[in-house]
């Protein structure tokens, strides 16, 4: 019986290895070609989760090719997220001069302003990008942090469209040259910090929860495209910083577009998996539901400072969870990098 059922332990173990094996294949072969593949790359992370219990029927089992399923599954773990859980690299600043950036999608579809601000104020950022600035929301701000944040670019909509910017050092609006086609306008603004223009844009990429699965391969396409605008856009840019709602998973084709050529400032000062999404359950908000239960709190990362090469990276945290919002902010406090 003992026998039997250490067979029975070892074949399960099997599949699930087999199983991760063959979505690890057709991510590496596909990437997001296959709608199955690309759904399982959003919360890939969780395919590892049952390694431990693996690990377990191993040490039962004594099967050695067990030990070897495990560490090969170990190493893709630690080539996708492992330098995520590194102690983030100590950098010293030139002159002390540091830029701290906040993106933040605020949830369009409520008016509690209070907790936005005092989340705001607390973080105290010198440039706060903002996604899904509805008109009430806008005026309160407008009012309430008119001394600490004197540049303010307001575009606010009624719904998941309206943009914003705060800032504590000159900002102006920069001429339109990206395509419409997002969820919200992105800004394009110009950003006076310490006698640097910086190019700075404020994105909201497209939603696949506004389309649902039927037109997830193509949103996940447009997210693409609009991935390759903002790298098209930064290389002629100079001094770059975009930030935003992306709707897309480190494991995306557009971060990977993104990533090719700008630098993502929590891969350069976070630690852990950064998680931003999904926060609160209130009405509007697009946290999914499973049998009428909200799923879980932060299961993927989706919103991300992008950075040029004339910054680094001395710290990344997420933002303080204001309540209210399905997803929290991220911050990161930037440096010029050495020439």
């Amino acid at each position: 019986m003992r026998i039997k059922l250490r067979r029975l332990v070892a074949a399960l173990a099997w599949v699930y290895l087999g199983l991760l094996f063959a979505w690890l294949a057709l991510y590496l072969l596909t990437g997001e070609r296959l709608l199955l593949i690309a759904l399982l790359d959003t919360l890939a992370v969780y395919l590892f989760a049952p390694l431990p219990l693996v690990t377990l029927a191993a040490a039962t089992t004594r099967r050695r090719e067990l030990w070897i399923g495990i560490a090969i599954t170990s190493l893709a773990f630690i080539w996708l997220w492992g330098g995520l859980f590194l102690p983030p690299p100590q950098r010293a600043t030139a002159g002390g001069e540091t830029l701290t950036v906040m993106t933040y999608n605020v949830l369009g579809w409520h008016t509690y302003s209070e907790p936005v601000i005092e989340t705001i104020r607390q973080e105290s950022a010198d440039l706060v990008l903002i996604q899904e600035l509805n008109p009430t929301l806008a005026q309160v701000l407008q009012g309430e942090l008119r001394d600490e944040y004197p540049y303010q670019i307001f575009d606010p909509q009624t719904g998941v469209s309206g943009m914003g910017a705060l800032s504590r050092y000159p900002l102006r609006q920069a001429a339109q040259a990206l395509p419409l086609d997002w969820i919200g306008a992105p800004q394009e603004l110009l950003l006076d910090w310490h006698g640097q223009v910086v190019s700075v844009v404020n994105f909201h990429m497209q939603s696949s929860t506004l389309g649902g699965l039927s037109r997830y391969g193509l949103d996940n396409q447009q997210r693409t495209r609009q991935a390759q605008a903002l790298v098209d856009f930064a290389a002629g840019a100079g001094p770059f910083i975009a930030a935003g709602d992306a709707n897309s998973t480190p494991l995306s084709e557009a971060y990977r577009t993104l990533t090719g050529q700008l630098a993502d400032a929590w891969q350069g000062a976070g630690f852990g998996l950064g998680h931003t999404f999904p926060g609160s359950d209130i009405p509007g908000s697009m946290r999914p539901r499973l049998a009428g239960v909200p799923v879980p709190q932060w299961l993927a990362r989706i919103d991300y400072i992008f950075l040029s090469p004339h910054f680094k990276t001395l710290q990344a945290r997420t933002a303080r969870f204001d309540g209210v919002s399905d997803h929290r902010g991220v911050v990161a406090v930037l440096a010029w990098a050495a020439p």
